[in-house]
């Protein structure tokens, strides 16, 4: 049975997922996992959703909706290729790398850290130079060669789960009441993410919806934490990371931009 899109196609659909800083080839498939797809995608969709844009220009608005719908589509490629991949109706050619013989080619799939035997995304440590852009911790801590790029995205997934309900917010806040959650959760003409859904049935306003993820993210769990919890750092290691984050970005912002520290033996 042949894919309903070509493989060229769904490696193009990755890439727009998962961005230009993985290396997404054929063996990129053998890796690829339905939640690390969904990952991906509600990470890409909450940076470009026209709802974000809502005061921005007609043309930006225009810009943003055709970006999402971009993303929505390679997400559905994705999807569809997963699907036919675990029915057992698509096989690699010969020459696709195996991790057996990606790990002795590049040495890049030792684990940063093994928190479960999930592998919906790639071991690799990240090759490339910092780049000249202000950084987050998590994210400097992959550029700079210290933990997986697997590592950084349970690092990130534990930190949205520290973070309060949007709709408990909403309560609190006295913009909803447990009737219009329940009527909320139980939306099934509406598929999306709770703000989406709320939007949708015209119970929160978009400027609501931001102002509530905004709120949640300054309540969430410092990322540093997380590191510290699952001895990828101690206390001291992370102060130092925390002083060379600090330099770097302050150097991208200056325009001065630091030499990149000395990378971890993984690099």
């Amino acid at each position: 049975m042949s894919l309903p899109v070509t493989e060229s196609e769904v490696l193009e659909a990755c890439q727009t997922l998962f961005g230009s800083d993985i290396n997404v080839c054929r063996s990129f498939l053998l890796y690829l996992r339905t939640e690390g797809a969904k990952t991906a995608y509600r990470k890409k969709a909450m940076e470009v959703h026209p709802d974000f844009y809502a005061l921005a220009s007609p043309n930006v608005q225009k810009r943003q909706s055709l970006l999402f719908q971009k993303i929505l589509r390679a997400y559905e490629i994705v999807d569809v290729f997963i699907k036919i991949r675990e029915k057992g109706l698509w096989r690699p050619s010969s020459h696709v790398q195996t991790p057996h013989t990606r790990h002795q080619q590049h040495c890049q799939n030792e684990k940063a850290y093994k928190p479960s035997d999930d592998s919906s995304v790639s071991d690799d440590f990240c090759r490339r130079p910092l780049p000249d852009r202000v950084l987050e911790l998590g994210r400097y801590l992959y550029y700079s060669g210290r933990i997986s790029y697997k590592a950084l995205i349970h690092a990130l997934v534990w930190q949205r789960k520290q973070r309060p309900l949007i709709g408990q917010i909403a309560m609190r806040w006295g913009w909803l009441n447990a009737g219009a959650i329940d009527q909320i959760t139980t939306l099934t003409k509406h598929p999306g993410r709770f703000g989406e859904r709320a939007v949708e049935a015209g119970l929160l306003t978009s400027f609501q919806v931001n102002s509530l993820i905004y709120y949640q993210r300054t309540r969430q769990e410092r990322l540093g934490r997380y590191f510290v919890q699952n001895n990828i750092l101690d206390r001291v290691e992370l102060e130092g990371v925390l002083q060379e984050l600090h330099k770097h970005n302050a150097g991208v912002r200056s325009g001065n931009v630091h030499t990149s520290p000395a990378r971890s033996s993984h690099a």
